[in-house]
């Protein structure tokens, strides 16, 4: 069974693709009550195993706060890889420095990679199911497909 489910949060859209695969379009700013948001998203699904993240951040920025909470909140555990697509020198520069200090932290062991296209995103999450050898299974998104994000306090 393919399940799917989309959510809107200010201005960007999430969309789940089973079995493992949720893909972030980031659009205008990026605020702390966004970042809650996805992180709620991620919560949601990643009950049962971690996932792939293909985020398209070409026609969005983060501000500070933002970035200082997805840095405080972000758990390696979530995911097997996550790729931005589009990023532009600053904020492959932004997340390169957000990972390195994950790393060193010994928080962070998950492959973060930029691509030009969605489809350059896809041959790289194929890249990294072979490396690691994880196997694509449905994941069973049932709480997520049943609630809404909404901003944490």
């Amino acid at each position: 069974m393919s399940a799917t489910k989309e959510w809107t949060f200010g201005t960007h859209h999430a969309r789940w693709e089973n079995p493992d695969l949720l893909r972030v379009t980031f659009r205008g700013p990026t605020r702390v009550e966004d970042v809650d948001n996805l992180f709620a998203i991620y919560r949601a699904l990643v009950t049962e195993r971690p996932i792939f993240v293909i985020a398209d951040i070409s026609r969005s920025t983060i501000d500070k706060a933002a970035r200082e909470r997805f840095s405080h909140t972000i758990r390696a555990e979530w995911f097997h890889g996550i790729i931005y697509v589009g990023a532009d020198a600053l904020q492959r520069a932004i997340t390169k420095a957000i990972v390195l200090a994950l790393y060193l932290a010994g928080n962070w062991r998950v492959d973060v990679e930029f691509a030009d296209t969605e489809e350059e995103a896809m041959g790289i999450i194929s890249r990294i199911r072979r490396a690691r050898g994880v196997e694509p299974r449905e994941v069973s998104a049932t709480r997520a497909l049943m609630e809404e994000p909404r901003a944490q306090a």
